[in-house]
């Protein structure tokens, strides 16, 4: 379809699945039937490999093959390692039955993200990001702000899990997803090497700041089992890239999985889009955003008029969003829940204000340098926070350094935990060890940001530190 025209008509957005009488809109299918899954795990963990082998559905050399195929920089396929958060599509027919992503006709032609979503049904989109200590962060922002209905979290059979995994699984339990975990590379692997593995993970899924129980899935009947009780359940499943091992267990799993979040709801509230990345020229197009659509509903065209912010000075620039575009497909209409690319008409001067992290709105914006937050400190490092620390915050897709401002110690909690301890009073102020909760007061170091009560927050200096709720905004 070509980009020139920008409205479509419903009849070409409907996708016959299995050519039968279950007509889908390609746009429902993107919004209320799409599973996102965050794929972390260690460095040699296989995650890239995995994604490539599912989305590609052939099998892995075991020298790189199925990583290659997905890979975004140069010097990602070169050291085999991945910098970048990326999403790949998955999709599958109403039967549970995979397509796959190699053209039928031109076998080595990937299929485009547009093709797989107008034959599917169910769509699951994969998060990969990056498992090497370096690249923390950029994790950490994939997680935050991705909207992961669910975590895979891979670990190697061969190694033990390393501390990189334990940081991966208190990332994905403090921003509350439920997790399931691969142990890959099981080919050739040594028994011993794989009892030892299962044990350590064992530990780190019951120790009290996780707290699953790890169940082995080894039958479809298991995946029946644990489908309802994934919030106190750990699925385990040994899989292998190269000789297929598990992948088809994996697939019925994926399939199966149930929508946590549900965006739809969220379909009355004024348009929110979160900015994650920006393309400030498209040829012929101009500045355009992707991210994800948060809540509330857009028809673009002439006469839509978004406000685009906060720049450097807490202000918004008023402009039109001109065409939209959800899994490369052009469309008129997005929704909650969509992942979606705006276009906007800004001149040469605005677009150089445009960064990641901002936000899309319909109605009334604001910004604020301040906020109130209740937080909890994890357990771990000792690490000791008190007045005027500096830490770096993730709130979705928000991540800027703050200071605390003040801090109250309070034990009527939001999150539901056991009473604080661990907090003191000294000279200086109150002092927050691990697993100590308290309020306190954030400010912004750079810039003021769109932040609504009820994000979830985040902040770490170097390795996660804490999570927490937004609970207001100061009255300026």
């Amino acid at each position: 379809m070509s980009i020139g025209h920008s409205h479509t008509p419903k009849e070409e957005t409907k996708s016959y699945a299995d050519n039968d009488e279950h007509a889908v809109s390609v746009e429902e299918t993107l919004s209320s039937r799409n599973i996102r899954i965050a794929v972390v795990g260690n460095v040699d963990a296989g995650k890239s490999t995995l994604i490539g082998t599912l989305t590609t559905s052939s099998l892995d050399d075991g020298r790189g093959s199925s990583r290659c195929a997905i890979m975004k920089h140069r010097h990602e396929i070169e050291s085999g390692r991945t910098s970048t958060a990326t999403s790949h599509l998955l999709g599958f027919r109403h039967s549970g039955e995979p397509i796959a992503g190699r053209d039928k006709i031109r076998a080595n032609k990937m299929k485009s993200e547009d093709e797989i979503a107008r034959e599917s049904y169910r769509i699951i989109t994969l998060m990969d990001l990056a498992g090497h200590e370096k690249y923390l962060k950029t994790t950490i922002h994939g997680v935050s702000s991705g909207m992961a209905d669910y975590g895979l979290i891979l670990v190697n059979s061969r190694h033990p899990p390393t501390h990189m995994t334990q940081h991966h699984l208190n990332l994905c339990c403090s921003f509350g997803i439920p997790v399931v975990v691969l142990f890959t590379k099981v080919d050739g692997c040594p028994e011993h090497a794989l009892e030892t593995s299962k044990k350590e993970l064992t530990k780190l899924l019951k120790s009290p700041e996780i707290g699953r129980r790890p169940f082995a899935v080894k039958t479809e009947q298991d995946i029946t089992t644990c489908m309802d009780k994934l919030h106190t359940l750990a699925p385990m499943i040994d899989i292998s890239c190269v000789t297929g091992e598990g992948l088809e267990l994996l697939r019925k799993m994926l399939f199966c999985l149930p929508k946590r979040r549900r965006h739809e709801k969220k379909v009355d509230r004024p348009f929110e889009f979160l900015v994650e990345d920006i393309f400030s020229n498209v040829p012929g197009v101009g500045s355009v955003v992707s991210g994800f659509v948060n809540a509330g509903e857009l028809t673009v065209g002439s006469s839509s008029h978004v406000y685009v912010g906060p720049t450097d000075d807490g202000t918004f620039l008023k402009t039109v969003a001109k065409s939209a575009h959800v899994a490369r497909i052009n469309t008129t209409h997005i929704t909650a829940g969509q992942s979606a690319c705006l276009a906007f008409s800004l001149n040469k001067e605005l677009r150089k204000k445009l960064r990641r992290g901002m936000v899309v709105l319909s109605e009334n914006p604001t910004s604020t340098k301040e906020f109130d937050a209740e937080i909890c400190v994890l357990k771990g490092e000792g690490t000791t926070i008190r007045r005027s620390y500096q830490a770096y915050v993730h709130i979705l897709n928000v991540r800027q350094s703050a200071y605390a401002r003040d801090i109250h110690i309070v034990n009527n909690n939001v999150l539901g935990l056991p009473p604080s301890h661990g907090a003191k009073h000294d000279d200086g102020g109150i002092v927050l060890r691990p697993g100590s909760r308290a309020k306190v007061r954030f400010e912004f170091a750079k810039r003021p940001e769109y932040i609504r009560p009820g994000m979830r927050m985040l902040f770490r200096d170097g390795r996660v530190r804490g999570v927490g709720i937004v609970t207001g905004i100061p009255a300026a």
